[in-house]
């Protein structure tokens, strides 16, 4: 007898069976679609539709931006006064910086300080602080090297907050000062409603105003017998208060004395302003507002606290006020950007209509076309 020839049989792998997609028309790619056919027609009308969208929005933007009232004075840097000219840090050098609004403004007025030739932007940079040290956490000296990158200790003593951002804060004091308007800066209404969440207190940190009985002490006050004393100028009132570990960390308040309030620390707005680094080399940041109406001729004189050296990087400081509109300050560039990408778009426009009726190029009906649909 011959022999019987034995068949193989083969079968799919288990494995197989278990990672093959599911049969549906997501996974297999089966989903209808459609694709628009570029007529000559459509692309002539498209160009025309972006062109007409595009140029009344840009003329409304530059309007809006042309309506905003904004004066700058540089008072440090390139082509300012030597008034203000400083070359160390905390010189403490007081000068004058004066407006006279040239146009009657509706306010309020918004105050800024800028800054040129500041990269805020630069990667070490952004990156160099301990957000949990910043929310009040205790961190150790490994986990703050590791986060902060640089600026985490001045000489035996941690700094609190670390890092280079916290640690090349703007330190120049702005005051409204004999103003014809008889204005007042208000620096209270600077930050985000969401910075209150990234910025707390040391843990442990306490504070007790004593203005009506000054003599307390201390242990009067159910606060440790190391605790310290700080009279707020701005506001007349007198403080205790205790930093947990102020004998191994140099805080804030240490840091910039008479710049920075113990009993603010990290939660000062200004600070919490600088912390929000800056997308571009020249920018500006909020200082305060002056609300009221103003009128031609009217004078804002300001006198300012240099402390802020910005020669050694050839860097220059000024002083802006601005109003705001919808979109935010005095910005001309996208309402320009919209004209011009209006305008190329309608030039397109006409060049295509102009081939297309000069020299058209002939096409196959589209009706005779066989189209596969999913």
């Amino acid at each position: 007898m011959k022999p019987v020839p034995v068949i193989a049989m083969t079968t799919e792998p288990t494995s197989a069976k278990v990672n093959r997609p599911p049969s549906t028309d997501f996974y297999q790619q089966r989903l209808k679609s459609w694709q628009p056919i570029l007529t000559p027609l459509t692309v002539i009308l498209l160009f025309a539709a972006i062109g007409i969208a595009f140029i009344p929005t840009g003329v409304s933007l530059l309007s809006t931006s042309d309506s905003i009232y904004q004066s700058v004075v540089t008072y440090d840097g390139d082509g300012a006064s030597p008034d203000c000219t400083i070359h160390k840090q905390f010189a403490n050098k007081i000068c004058n910086v004066t407006f006279t609004i040239h146009k009657d403004v509706t306010g309020p007025l918004y105050v800024y300080y800028s800054l040129g030739n500041f990269y805020q932007n630069h990667r070490r940079y952004v990156s160099s602080y301990d957000s949990y040290q910043l929310l009040g956490q205790k961190e150790s000296k490994s986990t703050l090297d590791g986060t902060c990158i640089e600026k985490v200790t001045n000489g035996s003593l941690l700094l609190n907050p670390c890092g280079l951002i916290a640690n090349s804060y703007f330190t120049d004091q702005i005051y409204l000062f004999n103003s014809s308007t008889k204005s007042v800066l208000d620096e209270s209404s600077i930050t985000w409603s969401s910075d209150k969440d990234l910025f707390k207190q040391p843990d442990g940190f306490q504070y007790v105003d004593i203005t009506a009985t000054p003599s307390m002490q201390c242990a009067d006050v159910n606060l440790p017998s190391s605790c310290k004393s700080y009279y707020d100028e701005s506001t007349g009132k007198l403080y205790l208060f205790y930093y947990p570990d102020d004998a191994t960390t140099q805080y804030l308040y240490e840091t910039y004395p008479g710049i920075v309030s113990p009993i603010d620390g990290v939660t000062d707005p200004h600070f919490q302003v600088w912390m929000r680094t800056a997308a571009l080399p020249n920018f500006r940041k909020l200082y305060g507002k002056i609300s009221g109406n103003f009128k031609t001729g009217d004078t804002l004189n300001f006198v300012v606290v240099a402390n802020y050296e910005v020669s050694s990087f050839d860097g220059s400081k000024s002083l802006v006020i601005s109003t705001l509109s919808e979109f935010g300050g005095k910005n001309p560039n996208l309402g320009i950007a919209y004209i011009v990408v209006g305008i190329i778009a309608l030039i397109f426009a006409l060049l295509f209509a102009a081939k297309q009726y000069l020299a058209p190029r002939p096409f196959a009906d589209e009706s005779l076309l066989q189209w596969k649909t999913n």
